[in-house]
């Protein structure tokens, strides 16, 4: 089994994002949260952006951070281990969960690095497109700080190749503008649901550092970010950033320089 799954990464990741992709689309349609409007010029541009993040990782680290376990595997904190398979392989998930927990949280108080997340928050309507709108600026300390974990913690392939599917995954459902109806705040519990996520991208700032996690709920609990109801009904919550404008590709890829020079303009 875990020869199949290495053998054929590539194919399964792709699969898994096109069926994940393809079926969160149509609960949108079918089981509408907010209303959206007109959809097409959205699209193209979180999708350009999705395709040009995968080309850049892609260049930088050819192999992916799947060829990194592969050299690295043996070595780190699990290379000193003695435990099951299984067991490394169920602990390094959660272990990369909060890492991408913590990454969240310093792209939103770091001062440098907000304006690149920025752009993902730009947007003023949220829907599975969403998931895929990453300035490459970010999507490059993303990859860094994966890379890192991997070679600290020497965690086996599979789990990489578990982790990136589950990743992209949660990143298209929690953006989806899906209603849930009571099973969302039940989903809570444990996992991170499309309305948990929304009131992150509200617009009032005191809610849009709440809610960081991707895959897990439970990470926001243990540190106090954690918020299940915004101050207004979900389907009027004002979303995205204000100042910026809506435009394509090329826009969405200047906003970190736009929001250096707003912010530049209230200091001086």
């Amino acid at each position: 089994m875990i020869d199949f799954i290495n053998q054929h990464e590539p194919v399964l990741r792709a699969l898994v994002f096109a069926g994940s992709l393809v079926l969160l689309a149509a609960f949108e349609v079918l089981f509408p949260r907010r209303f959206l409007g007109a959809r097409l010029a959205r699209w193209r541009t979180n999708f350009l952006l999705g395709g040009a993040n995968m080309f850049l990782l892609r260049i930088v680290l050819p192999g992916g951070l799947v060829a990194l376990a592969l050299s690295a595997y043996g070595g780190g904190v699990f290379g000193r281990l003695d435990i099951p398979l299984w067991a490394e392989i169920l602990i390094s998930l959660v272990i990369l969960d909060f890492v991408i927990y913590a990454q969240h949280v310093a792209l939103h108080r770091i001062a440098f690095l907000w304006p690149l997340h920025a752009t993902h928050h730009a947007e003023q309507t949220l829907d599975v497109s969403s998931g895929l709108r990453f300035h490459p600026g970010e999507a490059l300390v993303s990859l860094g700080v994966k890379a890192l974990a991997v070679l600290a913690l020497g965690i086996h392939p599979v789990t990489v190749i578990i982790f990136e599917i589950l990743l992209s995954s949660a990143s298209l459902f929690s953006h989806t503008n899906l209603d849930l109806g009571r099973w969302d705040s039940r989903l809570q519990a444990f996992f991170v649901s499309p309305d948990m996520h929304r009131l992150h991208h509200s617009r009032a700032e005191d809610e849009s550092r709440r809610n960081f996690g991707f895959c897990l709920s439970v990470w926001d609990k243990i540190f106090g970010t954690y918020s299940a109801t915004p101050h207004i009904a979900h389907e009027t919550l004002p979303l995205g950033l204000t100042g910026f404008r809506q435009g394509g590709l090329i826009e969405a890829l200047r906003h970190p320089l736009r929001h250096i020079k707003k912010s530049a303009r209230k200091i001086f």
